[in-house]
């Protein structure tokens, strides 16, 4: 049986737990970059255009959790308040425009199309059991919304939950203060990835979704996978956490280019991006918080991987 790809999964559900110029390399040293005691918290410490110091924080987060997932240490606490700019995937601006759209991104397709006339019979059963009588209301979404609804779903049955998702608990903690953050994509970014691809690919990507809950050994590994990573990051292992993520790709046995193309889009092309604004904000100066999930800063094709290519970072 082919195997949905966790990262593509992941992916997916993080953007869903979330949604509820060039930059300048000329400064002839590069910044330091400090792994902090704090949990997925590091420091680069630079200096801006004009010499003076400056200084990213960086928390990464994980868009799910549980009460192990607070309180947050001091440091990180501190130099969230003290921060001259905070910044998180999607500006104070974006979650607005998010939600001035609601409608649109919860429209039927404009074609008219529905779900089960491109399932099989097990697959109609399976979200009749899901959906019940409010199936004739999503049979005619496109097929990314009920993708979305069934990776929710699933990850709730893990005991983990966006209410303790810390992007959450920051956008809370910057609200109180009465402070506007800022992003690091643009919302039509977000939106990209969970909408990807055409009618068909979508119908695709849920009938491996589907076949992930009903085989019981994937849905198990899914799961075991998922909360490993969640292990990991409570305990601050960044390596193991990293194992684990670069492990979730070896699922993808389908070849298919499209689904590197959508795996790009949520990791690689968007921490290219990332790198480029982070070094926009040294050379800005000050102090900048930036809290993003953490993925984006392991592996290969990590924010700091693409940082260190600018010769921003050691």
């Amino acid at each position: 049986m082919k195997k949905m790809n966790l990262k593509r999964i992941l992916g997916i559900v993080f953007a869903v737990a979330l949604l509820s110029s060039c930059a300048s390399t000329s400064k002839s040293t590069a910044a330091k970059l400090t792994k902090t005691e704090s949990r997925a918290f590091w420091r680069i410490d630079g200096t801006d255009k004009n010499g003076n110091p400056s200084t990213v924080y960086i928390q990464g987060t994980f868009h799910l959790g549980d009460e192990q997932i607070l309180p947050l240490a001091d440091e990180v606490q501190n130099a969230f308040v003290n921060a001259d700019r905070l910044v998180g995937e999607i500006s104070t601006q974006g979650y607005a425009e998010l939600a001035s759209r609601s409608a649109e991104l919860n429209a039927p397709n404009k074609d008219g199309k529905k779900i089960t006339d491109s399932l099989t019979d097990t697959e109609k059963a399976f979200l009749i059991q899901v959906f019940g009588e409010n199936l004739p209301l999503v049979d005619p979404l496109d097929p990314w919304q009920v993708t979305t609804a069934l990776t929710a779903s699933l990850y709730a049955s893990s005991g983990l939950s966006a209410e303790y998702g810390l992007d959450n608990s920051f956008i809370a903690s910057a609200a109180q203060l009465g402070r506007t953050w800022e992003g690091l994509d643009e919302v039509q970014t977000q939106i990209d990835v969970i909408t990807y691809g055409d009618y068909d690919f979508q119908i695709k990507t849920l009938k491996e979704m589907i076949r992930t809950i009903l085989d019981p050994k994937d849905g198990a590994e899914l799961l075991s996978l998922t909360t490993g990573l969640y292990k990991a990051y409570v305990k601050d292992d960044m390596k193991e956490m990293e194992k684990l993520f670069n492990k979730s790709n070896e699922n993808d046995v389908e070849d298919d280019p499209r689904n590197k193309e959508m795996l790009d889009l949520v990791y690689k092309n968007r921490n290219k991006d990332w790198a480029k604004d982070i070094t926009n904000y040294l050379n800005e100066g000050g102090t900048t918080f930036i809290f993003a999930g953490t993925a984006h800063w392991l592996g290969d094709v990590s924010v700091f991987k693409f940082l260190r290519d600018m010769k921003t970072i050691n």
